[in-house]
């Protein structure tokens, strides 16, 4: 399992948590966390602890 960041193309500057069975993307823009979507909104959802897919 490892934290992926996009820096070319369409999803430039998003994280994608990829994983053997799959991958996600981070923020609430697409539904997996409320957290804001992007570099910045990952580092702050992290700063906080807050829990990953909420």
């Amino acid at each position: 399992m490892n934290w992926h960041l996009v820096v070319t193309g369409p999803h430039r500057g998003h994280l994608w948590y990829v994983t053997g069975e799959g991958a996600l993307p981070f923020g609430a823009e697409f539904g997996t966390t409320t957290g804001e979507s992007g570099f910045a909104g990952w580092v702050g959802h992290w700063s906080k602890g807050a829990d990953w897919f909420v």
